[in-house]
């Protein structure tokens, strides 16, 4: 199944949080939950993944929106509260919880409307002693009559539905794409990646924003084949995707920066064989549903191209893009 949409919503730059930390406390009730269904049903260490396989879920172990449990040896998970990634160098937590950062991001935001709607995207599901992410950002918003949902089990591609609801509803709504990690060495779907903390707010409206959502897509396979997808067939689904989405809004890939995801090794490396702009950012941590948009706040500052092709991935959901284009100034409340 393929569809690519032309659109019309505007799109704000993004404002991001990267400022990682000395390890968030894991002390909740909801990750001593965590722990002991980890400790019930884990897998044990996993094993190195193959160079071109992409596993969707293996063995018996715990599988959820966030990847697959890592118990640390002993029965239960690791406490570390200097958490690193398999690199050993690496921070994956905030020094507090992603959505607590939701005000002064959408504060940071130019150009805001009063929002009809504040949507809240994830894969990984935040383990909090809040009611839940999406009410807690509402509240410290002061938002009290923005109707409040959260888009989950979607994967990455959980935003491309949120620019679909925008450019349906033709209303102001203010988009949170967050990933809260439930453990310093969690690992993705036979991703070499470890999941880490990440938010990323964004305002689409049809009136206001520094950008124009061109265009946007999403292709799953209707049967995957036996054993998961391979890294290549994967990046190959994303490329035709692209090129259909580029094709349909007569753009030269030439003019177009890809923004893409860690999802991989060798992935992003594919990408770069077939077009001469992918920027990946940061490609030491999956921040899976955030990532393009941290793409994006970096290619604001680069303006080496007039189009971004904002890239998601993940082989249990497949692929998706949004074509955005700069807006000059002088249209932006056109």
């Amino acid at each position: 199944m393929r569809f690519v949409k032309k659109g019309t919503i505007r799109l704000s730059w993004p404002a991001v949080h990267n400022r990682y930390g000395h390890g968030r406390p894991l002390t909740s009730i909801e990750h001593h939950l965590y722990r002991e269904i980890a400790a019930a049903y884990g897998r044990g260490e996993q094993a190195a993944p193959q160079t071109d396989l992409l596993a969707l879920q293996g063995g018996s172990g715990l599988a959820s929106a966030g990847g697959i449990a890592h118990p640390d040896g002993t029965g239960g998970m690791s406490a570390n509260l200097m958490p690193l990634d398999r690199s050993g160098s690496q921070s994956v937590f905030f020094d507090r919880e992603p959505c607590e950062y939701a005000p002064e991001l959408f504060a940071r935001i130019s150009a805001r409307e009063q929002p009809d709607y504040l949507v809240c995207c994830y894969e990984s599901y935040p383990l909090t002693d809040k009611i839940n992410a999406a009410l807690s950002m509402q509240k410290a918003l002061q938002l009290n009559s923005a109707l409040t949902f959260s888009i989950a089990d979607a994967g990455p591609l959980g935003s491309i539905m949120a620019v679909d609801w925008a450019e349906a509803v033709r209303r102001c709504v203010w988009v949170a794409c967050l990933e809260q990690a439930a453990d310093p060495q969690e690992p993705d779907f036979a991703s070499a990646y470890i999941r880490a903390d990440a938010i990323a707010a964004f305002q689409l409206s049809p009136h206001a924003g520094e950008l124009r959502v061109a265009a946007y897509g999403i292709a799953q396979r209707d049967e995957l084949p036996s054993g998961g997808l391979t890294v290549s067939e994967l990046a190959e689904d994303a490329c035709e995707l692209m090129d259909d989405t580029l094709r349909r809004c007569g753009v030269d890939a030439a003019e177009t920066t890809i923004l893409t995801q860690a999802v991989a090794p060798g992935y992003v490396d594919r990408l770069r064989r077939r077009y001469e702009r992918v920027l990946c950012e940061p490609d030491n941590r999956n921040l899976a549903t955030a990532a393009p948009y941290y793409g994006l706040a970096s290619f604001r500052a680069s303006g080496a191209t007039r189009f971004a092709l904002l890239h998601m991935a993940e082989p249990a959901r497949g692929v998706g893009c949004i074509l955005v284009q700069r807006v000059p100034s002088a249209r932006l409340q056109g």
